[in-house]
């Protein structure tokens, strides 16, 4: 009875455990879904130039920190700012350039460096999403 009682336990335990990890990335999956419809928002509504600040770079920075793991947020928000500001900068120029057409995204070049020679999440997320790839 003992060993039985054990075993719902531990199983009982680790669906919970299933369950919360599970849980997680659906929030983690729906937060990145709401930012990228923010930006996608942004584009449809004529991509207005006095909104870029409040509403483009300020989602791509929350974009760029969620789709990071906790050891390169804490990098990001302090040793490696540059990183961050950097990442910020291409999500709001691939954004922007989806309504504003930008003369570096014409460059093949500079397209496959951001889309294709680099490891960073969010830029392979953001060049499908703009069409690049």
């Amino acid at each position: 009875m003992r060993k039985a009682i054990s075993k719902a336990f531990a199983f009982l335990l680790l669906s919970g455990l299933v369950a919360t990890s599970y849980a997680e990335t659906t929030v983690t999956e729906k937060l990145e879904e709401k930012y990228f419809s923010t930006l996608d928002g942004w584009v449809k509504g004529g991509g207005q130039i006095n909104e870029v600040q409040n509403t483009v770079v300020q989602t791509c920075g929350k974009l760029v920190m969620l789709t990071v793991n906790d050891t390169e947020k804490l990098a990001l928000s302090t040793t490696r700012r540059e990183d961050f500001d950097f990442r910020v900068d291409v999500c709001v120029q691939m954004t922007v350039n989806r309504s504003h057409p930008q003369p570096q995204f014409k460059k093949t070049e500079i397209v496959q460096m951001i889309c294709d020679d680099n490891t960073v999440v969010v830029f392979k997320k953001l060049c499908r999403r703009s069409g690049l790839r």
